[in-house]
């Protein structure tokens, strides 16, 4: 027979159907005809085996019925060994009621389990291909004889699985899966752990390779094991076990699409083992099996990876659906629902690291996706939400860290309405927006970098403002008292360095928003002069956008100017010629003490102006000269007239077409 055996082998790969069945054949009529044949029947039983995982369902039936016949046998001649068993479970109706192999079959398969596993393992390691197939094959049939009781040889099945799944050929990986999910059905999830969790931690030093094989065969003892069996305990152990820092924070995104491959199996466990399922305003405890799965996926969905990367859209599909998965569990509508209903305790988990986190820190990407996917809820939570945001963006923090803050800003700012205003309380946090990150952020500093990071600040505070989503008493997002007691010095300085930041767009976006401030806040004398001063200057900016843009503003100026007009017109009447009048705390004239209000901008100011913009009105950019007469005729009705008429007189002899001063002119009061 030991003769035999070697060449018997290479007939299971035979191309003839004719001939395999024909050693199916021989196999089943040594196993049921040989007087010693319960003493070579591990060496016959792989032949029967081997036929069962054979692609023709004729011999796939033909060794079943062997296979049936040769247990039928074995429990008529050893009676003893299987009596107790047969007298609780008729043998005829066990495969039909059950799905079960009757019960000679399973003693007789269970009498072979050291010598076959050991002949199968050998065989996954052989150099051909074909052979390692059909030895997976055949141990994954195998244990569908032998039950638990292959549950002893974990130990062995398991690193030969590693060793498969790391990388071979994908049909080999295939039946190897097979195999394992196998195991997961027989074998109880203590068992299998004990063996995974420190070969997935340290095995082979922890190099990728070996660990994705781990990660694939506990993919497939996952998917193999019945729900009942994976307690919250032991599903407690594994995600701890999926939390190691080394796994999860590796820049490997292949390796993390097979993380991703056993949370989506977990998640489908979680339902029917995690206890109490939170719902509603229910706020979970870090100790829920079910958060723990979430925080996984969490940070794995965080990853930021172009999609041509190996591993990313595989990584992302199995997190979207492990996402839905839980979200169904839980009782809710959507995805969005879940991260609202973890997002107390993601946020009370982050909290907790936030001190110590740099660039590199993987809770910053976390932090990104659990505020940009909870939508209207973080509105519920800023009382936390803006004091987390106002710390990470302090100066001492790394560049990309506060980068975070402001794209994490920006992006809730673009939807309409913004999730971030969702109960109304964002106007509360105007004054940490304004002072701890929109301000704090845009002061300049040398570097490249960080003109990107002055751009994001300015971009978010123009989001801010243009927000249309309250009324009275604010501009946007942001009260007027906020910006008021903001504007002096700190925005205002601000704004006049960004106006001349060396990035156009930075520099669009503080027109932009000065635009808005001029036609929402109060101003004094003192800003009126700074801000005419800084807007010349770019009048002569190289881009003709943005030139076309100042002048714009200088209409919007001029009006704000009309309106400070108005209110210190009757200071100006009872002071005669003079530009400033003493006040006392309640805006009252007083003839000593108090302090010094300026009530009108010295003609000098207004001489500036217009001579600054009537140039600009020969400009060879017809829509520059347009936009700029449009400022000046806003102008006509706040500059003083004789300024106004002295000062376009005097240059309607030097442009090439007096029309636009003559329309000037005209305007202009009597």
């Amino acid at each position: 027979m030991d003769d035999l055996l070697d060449a018997l082998r290479v007939l299971q790969l035979d191309n003839s159907q004719s001939v395999r069945d024909e050693l199916y054949s021989t196999a089943g009529e040594w196993l049921l005809k040989l007087p010693d044949r319960w003493s070579i029947g591990y060496k016959v039983l792989p032949f029967l085996l081997s036929g069962m995982t054979d692609g023709i369902p004729k011999s796939v039936r033909l060794c079943e019925e062997y296979m049936d016949k040769v247990g039928k046998l074995y429990e008529e001649e050893w009676n003893e060994r299987v009596k107790d068993e047969l007298d609780y479970m008729q043998t005829e109706d066990t495969v039909a009621t059950t799905g079960r192999p009757r019960i000679g079959s399973r003693h007789f398969a269970r009498e072979s389990t050291q010598k076959i596993v050991t002949l199968c393992i050998e065989g996954m390691a052989d150099w051909n291909a074909e052979v390692r197939v059909k030895s997976a094959q055949i141990l994954a049939t195998f244990m569908h004889y032998s039950e638990d009781k292959v549950t002893g040889y974990t130990g062995v099945i398991l690193p030969a699985l590693y060793k498969v799944l790391a990388g071979d050929e994908a049909r080999v990986m295939a039946e190897a899966l097979n195999v394992a999910v196998s195991l997961g059905k027989y074998v109880q999830p203590d068992v299998y752990l004990e063996v995974i969790d420190p070969a997935l931690r340290n095995g082979q030093g922890g190099s990728t390779q070996h660990r994705m094989g781990c990660l694939r065969s506990l993919e497939g003892l996952l998917r193999g094991t019945p729900p009942a069996r994976l307690d919250a305990v032991r599903l407690e152990r594994l995600i701890h076990a999926l939390h190691d820092k080394e796994l999860m924070n590796n820049e490997n995104v292949e390796l993390l699409a097979e993380v991703s491959s056993v949370v989506a199996e977990i998640v489908k466990l979680v339902p029917s083992t995690a206890g109490t399922v939170p719902t509603g305003n229910v706020s979970p405890t870090a100790g829920n099996a079910a958060f723990g799965v979430f925080v996984i996926i969490t940070h794995l969905f965080s990853i930021e990876a172009d999609d041509k990367v190996v591993g990313n859209q595989q990584t992302r599909a199995k997190c979207t659906q492990a996402l839905q998965v839980l979200a169904t569990a839980h009782g809710l509508f959507s995805v969005q629902d879940l991260f609202g209903v973890y997002l107390t305790a993601m946020l009370d988990r982050l909290i907790f690291t936030e001190a110590s986190w740099t660039r590199y820190s993987p809770e910053l990407r976390v932090l990104r996706t659990v505020l940009l996917e909870s939508g209207p809820a973080v509105g519920q939570h800023l009382d936390v939400i803006i004091p987390l945001l106002s710390r990470i963006a302090a100066p001492d923090k790394d560049m990309e860290v506060r980068e975070t803050v402001l794209d994490i800003l920006r992006s809730h700012l673009q939807s309409r309405p913004s999730p971030l205003n969702s109960q109304s309380r964002l106007p509360a946090h105007s004054i940490p927006i304004l002072r701890k990150i929109i301000i704090t952020n845009a002061v300049w500093r040398p570097g490249r970098k960080l003109a990107a990071l002055r751009t994001k600040s300015i971009d978010a505070l123009l989001a801010l403002l243009s927000n249309t989503e309250v009324g009275e008493g604010h501009i946007g997002l942001l009260t007027t008292g906020a910006l008021q007691s903001s504007w002096d010095p700190d925005l205002c300085n601000v704004l006049v360095s960004t106006l001349e930041d060396d990035s156009m767009a930075t520099r669009q976006s503080t027109l932009s928003v000065l635009d808005l401030l001029l036609q929402g806040l109060v101003f004094d004398a003192n800003t009126f002069r700074k801000v005419y001063q800084e807007l010349q200057k770019r009048l002569d900016d190289a881009h003709d956008e943005l030139r076309i843009h100042v002048a714009k503003v200088w209409a919007t100026y001029f009006t704000a100017l009309g309106r400070w007009n108005l209110r210190m017109a009757p200071f100006v009447a009872a002071s005669g010629t003079a530009n400033s009048v003493l006040v006392d705390e309640r805006g009252q004239l007083v003839q000593e003490g108090g302090g010094l209000l300026e009530i009108a901008l010295d003609e000098v100011h207004a001489v500036a102006m217009v001579k600054g913009l009537a140039i600009h009105m020969d400009d060879t950019n017809a829509t520059l000269q347009e936009a700029v007469f449009g400022a000046l005729q806003v102008a006509t009705r706040v500059l003083p007239p004789t300024v106004m008429r002295e000062q376009l007189s005097a240059v309607r002899g030097k442009h090439r077409s007096p029309r636009y001063i003559d329309a000037l002119l005209a305007e202009i009061p009597a």
